[in-house]
């Protein structure tokens, strides 16, 4: 608040002083002639002046602009014709009110403009006190000259001082109060509210026009009384204009109505005593200024109240529009629901998450929704998550398979977080976020089944390795170990190694075939048998016929290719001299169809399609292996938007594995450099 005072006083240059002492003395001087002035004509609303001048320029009780206000009070009562000791009198009593009227607005409205605040003048609220400060302030002023002059001159003063008392306070409501209102119009930065309130040029004209001629009948018709229609003039300025334009037609028509009754015109003037008709007219501008500033503070707080709820509602409706954009943008799943199930808040994740994304979720839609452990046990209502979330309990995770009809079962992590709860309809509400994890769940029950795997399919040949160590170790305590025997030992632990190292290599391949990214480029296939024919000194047992370019992985298809031949040059009968043949044709003006034919013993009809799953191997008694080849295969040729199938090979005895791969082209080759060369990372 010192802040502002501050930076009010710097608003008004110390220069105002001298514009205040004239406006004093013009006032007083102006006031000698009112009838009834009282304590010898010194009583005058130039105490109006005297409030506003400490109030602006003044930031304490006492200061320069005191003593100068007392030295231009003290000669304005000289020049009156007051005594000396009575205007010394009435001097003191002038500063005493107007220190008492600031001390009491600035600790009263503190808000407002020229008070301490920035505010103007536009609440009711803020008017009783306003107008209590002054009425108390200069009411006390009243009394202290009424004391003082009494003890003075003896008598009864009672119908002087309240002529001082009206004569102040009508001052200091119309004075006051416009100096204020102004200069906080002043100083408020653009833009500003419309001086005009609600009305326009055409009204504003109009009202004048009816002020003008119903004060004109009013105090030329002085026998007819006619003084409440004057009132409709106040009303009209209240209610249509702004609180500053009120104001100051308040002040023009209070000074108007005090000259004309000073000089015996208007209906004031027709009272038998002329002190007591200005006496009533000071009460009816006290009356009109008051009435004025109720309706046109009480316009102004409308007015403001209306403003902000249209603000509030543009803000409310931007940051639904914010919130809907973030929430729609989320990935995951997001609902708020409360205990009847109603959905008050859902985005487009969820609706795909929880139903099939082509409309909102209603209550209905989900309650044919189940909901189902991962263990495969169905979960009652009161353990589904949503239930423990609107219990009070923060869930955070819970893996939940949910079915819904026509749909895949899906796997998903659900989050749930308690909201206040809504009082109104008493309900409680929850915030539900669900996350799919289905794949994710996939993916660790692969990995937990692998791990099994690994463990047991390791475990042997180390347990192998470990016997024939040991029987190695025993033969050599005894001394009875001949190189014939060590050899044989040997042998078989070689052999154990090398199992445990084929199935180490498989194991790396199949970690990395899904994960690393894809390098694609054209790769020529019948240049990739040629290699592994010549790598596995096979060229005389493996043909290959044209096949066409294609665009891929270069490293990953030779690891296809690989495991094919070596699959087919394994799983041949007895004394069987194995023969495969691959070829291939375009298919379609995108894909590549490769055959890999072979002679071998054939896979079962049954096992056709489980071969291709990790582990599974259809002949494990006669053969070894990891049952990780085929695997690898398949999801190698998927990655590259391929498929692979197993059949029966039509030449005769053995297999067929027929697989596609995306075919090389100019187009397809531009398409790749354009995305990185990294299109399935």
């Amino acid at each position: 608040m010192p802040g502002d005072r501050a930076a009010m006083r710097g608003r008004l240059h110390p220069a105002a002083t001298v514009g205040f002492a004239a406006l004093y003395l013009a006032f007083a001087l102006l006031s000698r002639e009112a009838p009834g002035a009282g304590f010898d004509s010194v009583a005058r609303p130039a105490g109006g002046i005297a409030v506003l001048w400490l109030l602006l320029r003044q930031p304490g009780i006492v200061g320069i602009d005191t003593v100068l206000l007392t030295v231009v009070a003290y000669a304005a009562n000289s020049v009156t014709g007051a005594d000396p000791e009575i205007a010394a009198l009435l001097t003191a009593t002038n500063v005493v009110q107007s220190v008492l009227a600031v001390v009491l607005l600035r600790r009263w409205c503190p808000a407002v403009w020229g008070c301490g605040g920035t505010r103007p003048l536009d609440r009711p609220r803020a008017l009783a006190p306003y107008v209590a400060a002054l009425t108390l302030a200069l009411g006390a002023g009243a009394v202290l000259a009424t004391v003082g002059v009494t003890a003075i001159e003896g008598g009864h003063l009672a119908p002087e001082g309240l002529l001082w008392f009206g004569r102040n306070l009508c001052s200091g409501l119309i004075l006051v109060t416009v100096g204020l209102l102004l200069g906080q119009r002043l100083s408020a930065p653009r833009p500003r509210p419309r001086l005009l309130g609600d009305a326009g040029v055409l009204e504003l004209l109009a009202a004048t026009v009816f002020t003008v001629a119903s004060y004109g009948v009013a105090f030329t018709l002085e026998d007819v009384p006619l003084a409440f229609v004057l009132l409709a003039a106040t009303v009209w300025f209240g209610l249509r204009f702004s609180t500053l334009l009120s104001a100051l037609h308040s002040f023009v028509i209070g000074l108007a109505t005090l000259s004309l009754t000073a000089n015996g015109v208007g209906p004031f003037a027709v009272v038998e005593r002329a002190d007591l008709g200005y006496l009533v007219a000071q009460f009816y501008v006290v009356a009109i200024s008051v009435t004025g500033l109720i309706l046109a503070t009480g316009r102004d707080e409308r007015q403001a109240l209306s403003a902000q709820l249209r603000r509030s509602q543009e803000d409310a409706l931007y940051e639904a529009s914010v919130r809907d954009a973030v929430i729609g943008s989320i990935t995951e799943g997001l609902i708020v629901v409360d205990e009847t199930g109603e959905l008050l808040i859902q985005n487009g994740a969820a609706s795909a998450l929880l139903g099939d994304g082509a409309a909102p979720l209603t209550t209905e839609s989900r309650l044919v929704m189940s909901s189902w452990s991962v263990d495969g046990a169905e979960l009652d209502e009161s353990q589904r998550p949503t239930a423990r979330a609107l219990r009070g309990e923060t869930v955070h995770g819970a893996e939940v398979v949910i079915r819904v009809e026509g749909l895949p079962e899906r796997v998903l992590s659900i989050s749930g977080i308690p909201l206040p709860r809504d009082e109104i309809r008493r309900r409680a509400r929850a915030l539900m976020i669900f996350r799919d994890v289905t794949e994710e769940h996939a993916h660790r029950k692969e990995l937990a089944s692998f791990a099994g795997v690994v463990a047991h399919d390791l475990r042997n040949p180390l347990a192998a390795i470990d016997g024939w160590t040991e029987m190695i170790a025993d033969e050599l305590d005894a001394g009875e170990l001949d190189p014939q025997t060590a050899r044989e030992f040997v042998s078989r632990v070689r052999s154990s190694s090398r199992r445990m190292r084929e199935l180490i290599r498989d194991l790396l391949a199949h970690a990395t075939s899904g994960s690393r990214d894809l390098d694609v480029r054209p790769v020529d296939v019948g240049a990739l048998v040629a290699e592994i024919a010549a790598a596995r000194h096979a060229e005389d047992r493996i043909t290959c016929g044209p096949v066409p370019a294609v665009l891929a992985d270069p490293v990953l298809i030779r690891q296809v290719v690989d495991n094919l031949i070596g699959n087919a040059l394994k799983y041949v009968a007895p004394d069987v001299v194995p023969e495969i043949s691959v070829r291939g044709r375009r298919s379609g003006s995108r894909l590549v169809t490769i055959h890999v034919a072979d002679n071998g013993i054939g896979i079962p009809a049954t096992e056709r399609e489980r071969v291709f799953d990790e582990f599974h191997r259809a002949h494990y008694r006669d053969y070894e292996g990891s049952g990780l080849g085929l695997s690898i295969v398949r999801r190698i040729v998927t990655r590259h938007d391929g498929t692979i199938v197993a059949r029966a090979n039509p030449a005769g005895r053995g297999t067929l594995f027929e697989f596609t791969l995306p075919a090389y082209d100019e187009a397809a080759a531009q398409v790749a450099a354009h995305a990185g060369a990294h299109p399935k990372g």
